[in-house]
């Protein structure tokens, strides 16, 4: 189960991670507390978050996206930088999945070579181009 580099979580094991642990899966749970192999979220989340915040979409248990970032700051979660090669070749990636969000986080995935962390079974349709998912 373990990653090569690294796993990339996507927004909704992101946000399970921080506040609701049992909706994630046992082998998502088993990789995050694997403690030699780090953990990282992606701006492209914390981008969702506050889009979705803003419409009032989403719920942040009395938190705005800002106290949820220096929430983050004190996790075991590492921020990885937006990839902007992934961000200019996304293009290129099928469009199995329209979600913009989830699209630059599969980019970014495969081209840093992590094993995306998402219980989107819709993601499965990337791992035939070079997506490592645990579900």
């Amino acid at each position: 189960m373990s990653s090569d580099t690294g796993y990339l979580v996507d927004t909704n094991v992101l946000l399970w991670a921080m506040f609701d642990k049992e909706k994630l899966s046992q082998t998502a749970q088993k990789a995050l507390l694997d403690d030699k192999v780090p953990a990282y979220y992606s701006p492209v989340s914390l981008w969702e978050i506050s889009i979705k915040y803003a419409i009032g979409k989403l719920n942040l248990l009395g938190m705005k996206p800002d106290d949820f970032l220096r929430r983050m700051d004190k996790s075991f979660f590492l921020c990885k930088n937006v990839d902007i090669d992934a961000a200019a070749t996304l293009y290129q990636l099928p469009l199995y999945h329209r979600d913009p969000f989830d699209r630059l986080l599969i980019q970014e995935a495969i081209s840093a070579g992590l094993t995306l962390l998402s219980a989107d079974k819709s993601m499965q349709a990337y791992v035939a181009e070079g997506l490592r998912l645990i579900n």
